[in-house]
């Protein structure tokens, strides 16, 4: 366990993938031992207990190779040579089919060369985990050239060796014979020369781990939704009864949110990658520096928007998106995350929700860099502050070109009440349709649509609408509202942009 933690560097040098996989074969003869004893029982229970208990990449990846076990073995009372090399094909396909992004002198490395060894005739199981194992060998010293981050540090795959580790042991408990057990030490690397991590930079984020019990959505819908957001190292495995999820995260409580709306979440472990990273570099001496940037640009701009609709705007704009808004306000340390990512000598920060301001600025003094905050109450505000946003002109120029654009833009909201309660003066019923012009609550009524043109209304001298749509409103629904606010307001075009916030079923910008 130890070697294998020393080995690990890729993706991230965290130094645990010796201690994950030993941690998800104990969870498989754990479970393998309270079944039945007969052969399809075991390797169920074993594929069970190796997915409940998975850690890690390697531990995720080794689930799954033990699930082709199951899935071979499934209608048999003995395994032969013929359900061997069927496992072995299984396992290298759901091997690769956990992994998001398959990079080359990987565990994926192993499961190819396995698949491929067990192609050939061997005239009894022993014989071809002889074959398995000396293909191993063969691969095991391909992850070093084949993965420029352990090339760059001097060592081979760690999941692969702990994958190699456990054919040899199998093939012992068939032989009885004890297999040399010899030690794969890193190569000795110049002096003052960090190897250059070739995965997404995991600095700042978050190991996160978690079980989904009885998952209401596909495996590759979470999947989808995970690799959306914007995490990296996404793992997302498993079947209608249980799930497992693997990310690397700046923001482990959105993803962990994320799992909550798929079912009950269990078994969560969230570890910081910085402090494993580093306690692994003391342990073994061996620095891997994550990607290199290329150089600051002069100015660059970070939006907090509600959407996948607006995040596609914004970054069409030039801005780094935050997922952020109503009931998911980013924290100060969120928004330094997203500031970091711009990589800019000057970077504007357009908060777009009242309650993001002041997690902003709090932002902007422990930036290492400097920061302009542009007080953007609503999306609507940020959105036509982005297109002021010109990093051809000097910083300070541009920051105060977006204040005024974004002083002068006005942004309709259209909600529902949650509850009975008087705001602004007005008095709303709970479910009831309200319209919030600037943040304060000009029109309500029982109809969304009819609300909205009712603010709309009021804004006699804007030109242009953008009517943003919400999560879930029919095409229809939009294209009806679109239509209404053309009749209230028939000097002003309406463009429609799919916005995609929760909570808000029409947002409109106007200019």
């Amino acid at each position: 366990m130890d070697e294998v933690n020393a080995l690990n560097v890729y993706p991230v040098p965290d130094g645990d993938t010796g201690t994950n996989m030993l941690h998800t074969m104990r969870s498989a003869v754990k479970y393998a031992r309270g079944c039945d004893g007969t052969l399809r029982g075991v390797s169920a229970a074993a594929a069970q207990g190796a997915l409940m208990g998975a850690r890690g990449n390697s531990g995720v990846i080794l689930s799954q190779v033990i699930r082709g076990l199951k899935e071979a073995f499934a209608d048999r009372e003995q395994a032969s040579v013929r359900e061997i090399r069927r496992s072995a094909e299984l396992a290298r396909r759901y091997a690769h089919d956990a992994v998001s992004a398959p990079a080359p002198g990987t565990i994926l490395t192993l499961t190819v060369a396995m698949e491929d060894a067990a192609a050939n005739e061997g005239k009894d199981v022993v014989e071809l985990f002889q074959t398995l194992v000396s293909a191993a060998d063969r691969a095991i010293v391909r992850t070093r050239e084949e993965n420029p981050t352990n090339r760059a540090a001097g060592v081979v795959d760690a999941g692969a060796r702990g994958l190699q580790l456990i054919l040899e042991g199998v093939l012992e408990s068939f032989t009885g014979k004890a297999l040399p057990l010899t030690r794969i030490a890193p190569l000795a690397m110049p002096a003052g020369q960090p190897a250059m991590s070739q995965a997404p930079s995991w600095e700042g984020a978050y190991d996160v781990q978690f079980l989904v019990q009885r998952p209401t959505r596909p495996v590759a819908r979470v999947r989808e939704e995970m690799l959306q957001f914007g995490a990296d190292c996404v793992l997302v495995v498993g079947d209608e009864t249980v799930m497992k999820v693997h990310v690397h995260t700046l923001k482990p409580d959105e993803i962990i949110r994320i799992g909550l709306t798929a079912g009950r979440v269990a078994d969560v472990v969230v570890e910081d990658l910085d402090a494993m990273t580093a306690e692994h570099e003391r342990a073994t001496g061996i620095v891997v520096a994550p990607p290199s940037r290329g150089p600051a640009a002069p100015i660059g701009v970070v939006a907090v928007v509600p959407g996948d609709g607006f995040a596609a705007v914004a970054r069409s704009l030039g801005a780094t998106v935050l997922r952020g808004g109503a009931t998911m306000n980013p924290s100060t340390e969120e928004l330094l995350g997203a500031i970091r990512e711009a990589n800019a000598r000057t970077v504007v920060v357009l908060p777009n929700d009242k309650n993001v301001v002041l997690a902003a600025q709090q932002a902007a003094t422990h930036a290492d860099v400097n920061v302009r905050v542009v007080v953007t109450h609503n999306v609507a505000q940020g959105m036509a502050a982005l297109v002021a946003f010109d990093p051809s002109k000097k910083p300070n120029d541009v920051a105060s070109e977006m204040a005024q654009v974004a002083e002068r833009a006005h942004g309709i909201e259209v909600t529902h009440a949650i509850r009975d309660a008087t705001i602004d003066g007005t008095h709303l019923h709970k479910g009831e349709a309200m319209a919030l012009l600037d943040g304060k609550v000009v029109a309500h009524g029982d109809d969304e649509v009819s609300t909205l043109c009712e603010a709309a209304r009021r804004l006699t001298e804007t030109e242009v609408f953008t009517l943003y749509s919400g999560a879930g409103v029919d095409k229809a629904r939009v294209a009806y509202a679109a239509q209404r606010l053309r009749a209230a307001c028939p000097r002003a075009s309406v463009e429609i942009v799919d916005g995609g916030q929760p909570h808000y079923p029409f947002i409109v910008a106007a200019e």
